[in-house]
């Protein structure tokens, strides 16, 4: 059972503000005011002002205090008791009934502290499976606890509540996810309220054990479930059990799965880069139009006798791929693999250059077809892996559980390196107040990897209210007994500014990186310069948008001039950059399908492990895309994007080479240095290959220089910047 203040979820999701820099002189504080009129009694500790002197210019001060002001108060002992279940769930229109259960007449089981965790550890309880987006009428009941609920507590439903459920109400009956609820016992009375679907216990005392039939989706529309796929997806209902507006979260829940419809895109990679005559391997998924893991096409299930059949694919070397392939280009897939990602293993002709092929199915596939990404074949002492640095799950604001997220970045993604970032306080049940779930998340995250091909990394979301959001990577060895890996909170008076939390993590294996930093839901506070040791990258591609430049398209809702990336360069920051999908839907490396777009993390390496991705990391050997997956490289006079050079002492010009491997034929490149932006020629309109070299005026001490890439259909990259120190 987790608390949360009654109207915290009401204030942070609806937090929109925007204006001036927001300093000590115009937050208008006073002793007479309460700073949150629904909690008059908090008052701001003494030295806020000294800790706090200037904060982001859209800070979301109220959701920052409300949520202090969360851990400060005490629950009841009845609040967060109770246990609930499906009883029914009925399809829209009320045709059939799907299926329905009762519980175990046996005395009720102690209550799990994490649910969401424990249950993919433990023997499943038969769950409902539901199609995506699709609407129903769910029965649920609810036993009350041992502490039983005082006359004036509250009861609340709700579905999980972020992204695309039907939000829970008891007031329009005609609107989607009206909610119920009548006492099946007792001469009490259920109040609904304005607030969700909260109801208020009147005319008596609700005693343990006694019963309260919910029903979710109870009008004409029904309720309509995520539409993104997930296993363990939860009807969360909260205990007030007196009234006070502080409410727990009842561990036993309702759960049920939600699973994707028929397939209808195909989707294959293989690695970024491999050295000469290496094989490697190509994965092969289906998913549907949002990206959610998929079975087969329907047709394809309809077909015949899958005993006796599989699913057949060509593999097609393009007309612009420099290199072909050594074996045969059509597979056939066993039907006992016809639900899993499958392996194709492949070997290149002979030589170096670049693979492009295109995966298309045959027979009742036909008509799916995916081009994969350019494959670089070459000789070099690093090689190109893909990584998604950011993303979430159920477990604070996102769906699915950490299991799924982990293989679908493995399996479907085919990503190489994987980190998962939920946040420390934000969502129903926050990471900071338990470090036993957070120390068994990181246990989960440690045992996806896989040596030499899939690298994952434990961390979580620094959620910032005041100072910005930034994420943090831990990069110990799994097997380290030696590794000190905890959240620092953005609650914590000890660790709520950006110089606060790398105090706390100085000395340790660990990066933070700075995201959505120019606007939306909060700017970062760069008055705080970022710790080189600790946060030499950032973020500039994400879900939210581009971060990059308030010049350039796609750029982050709400961005504020002086906030952008290219505005701390200019200041004298240094960063290597990198994308990476805060993904909410649980398709991490592959956020931009359900989005529009997203973001992805070019890292050169020596060696697929974590210790030398963070090597590269600090080194800055990375680049930024906005989910496409190009392979590039700038370099100045032999120094590579992300190193720093010596100003040159006599030359008057410089050469840059940039080499580029597009996903689609390029609109433009554009060159900038020092905030300046020159476009560069494209030589051929139509080529996805190119290697440009040309002179450039001599860079000079405090000058910066990197490259922007814009594909036709939107795909966007970006180098590192290449820095200049004074000779």
């Amino acid at each position: 059972m987790q608390r949360s203040v009654l109207l915290v979820l009401v204030l942070c999701l609806g937090c929109d503000q925007d204006g001036p820099p927001v300093t000590d002189e115009n937050l208008s504080i006073s002793d007479e005011t309460p700073i949150l009129p629904g909690v008059p009694w908090f008052e701001l500790p003494g030295d806020w002002s000294e800790q706090h002197p200037l904060v982001s210019p859209n800070a979301k001060l109220e959701s920052h205090w409300m949520a202090m002001a969360e851990k400060l108060m005490p629950l009841h002992a009845g609040d967060g008791g109770g246990r609930a279940w499906l009883k029914s769930v009925r399809s829209i229109p009320l045709r059939e009934l799907e299926w329905s259960h009762e519980p175990p007449t046996n005395e009720r089981a102690p209550q799990q502290k994490r649910p969401a965790l424990a249950n993919e550890r433990a023997p499943q309880q038969k769950r409902p499976a539901l199609a995506v987006g699709s609407r129903h009428q769910f029965e649920v009941i609810f036993e009350v606890g041992p502490e039983g609920i005082q006359e004036g507590g509250l009861l609340f439903l709700s579905a999980e509540p972020f992204w695309e459920w039907s939000k829970a109400q008891a007031t329009r009956q005609a609107a989607d996810g009206f909610t119920t609820a009548r006492l099946l016992s007792n001469g009490a009375e259920l109040l609904p309220l304005d607030v969700g679907a909260g109801f208020e216990v009147r005319g008596g005392d609700l005693l343990p054990g006694e019963r309260i039939e919910f029903i979710y989706g109870a009008g004409e529309t029904g309720a309509r479930v995520d539409r993104y796929a997930e296993r363990n997806a939860e009807i969360l209902i909260a205990v007030d059990a007196d009234g006070d507006g502080m409410r727990g979260w009842i561990d036993d829940t309702p759960r049920l799965d939600i699973i994707a419809r028929s397939g209808s895109r195909l989707v294959a990679f293989g690695p970024a880069e491999i050295a000469p005559n290496q094989p490697f391997e190509i994965s092969v998924s289906i998913t549907d139009t949002l990206g959610n893991r998929a079975a087969w096409p329907n047709k394809f299930r309809e077909a015949g006798n899958l005993d006796d059949s599989g699913a057949e694919f060509e593999l097609v070397v393009l007309d612009q791929s420099t290199l072909g392939l050594q074996q045969s280009k059509t597979f056939i897939i066993p039907p006992a693999s016809i639900e899993l990602p499958w392996i194709l293993r492949c070997h290149p002709s002979p030589g170096t250059g670049t693979l492009r092929l295109q995966m298309r199915g045959r027979g009742v596939l036909e008509g799916l077809a995916s081009d994969l990404p350019p494959i670089v074949v070459r000789e070099s002492d690093t090689r190109l892996v893909w990584g998604d640095l950011h993303g979430h799950t159920t477990l604070s604001d996102g769906t699915g559980t950490p299991e799924d997220y982990l293989a679908y970045a493995r399996d479907v993604a085919r990503l190489d390196v994987i980190a998962l970032t939920d946040h420390d306080h934000w969502g129903p049940r926050p990471l900071d107040d338990d470090p036993l779930a957070v120390s068994e998340l990181f246990e989960i995250i440690d045992d996806a990897e896989r040596a030499g091909r899939f690298v994952t990394l434990p961390g979580y979301e620094w959620t910032n209210w005041i100072h910005g959001h930034r994420h943090v990577l831990y990069f110990d060895e799994a097997d380290d007994e030696t590794a000190s890996r905890k959240i620092f909170s953005a609650l914590d008076p000890e660790t709520d500014r950006p110089d606060e939390l790398w105090s706390a993590l100085r000395g340790r294996r660990a990066l933070t990186f700075a995201h959505h930093s120019a606007g939306e839901p909060v700017a970062v506070n760069w008055a705080y310069a970022p710790d080189p040791e600790l946060e030499p990258i950032t973020e500039i591609a994400s879900v939210h948008g581009q971060s990059e430049s308030a010049y350039v398209k796609g750029a982050v809702r709400g961005g504020i001039p002086g906030y952008f990336v290219l505005d701390t360069l200019m200041q004298g920051y240094r960063f290597g950059f990198i994308g990476s999908g805060d993904s909410h839907d649980g398709h991490p490396g592959l956020a931009h399908l359900a989005a529009g777009q997203g973001g992805l993390a070019g890292i050169f390496t020596t060696e697929l492990d974590r210790a030398n991705i963070l090597s590269a990391l600090r080194k800055r050997q990375t680049f930024a895309t906005n989910g496409i997956r190009p392979w590039l490289e700038v370099f100045i006079d032999g120094s590579r994007m992300g190193q720093t050079i010596v100003e040159p002492e006599h030359e008057s010009s410089q050469r840059i080479r940039i080499s580029y491997e597009a996903t689609a034929p390029l609109e433009r490149i554009e060159i900038v240095r020092s905030g300046r932006v020159a476009t560069v020629l494209i030589p051929e309109e139509d080529a996805l290959s190119l290697t440009i070299e040309r002179e450039i005026p001599s860079l000079s001490a405090g000058d910066f220089h990197y490259v922007r890439f814009v594909e036709r259909g939107g795909g966007m990259a970006w180098s590192s910047p290449i820095y200049v120190d004074p000779r």
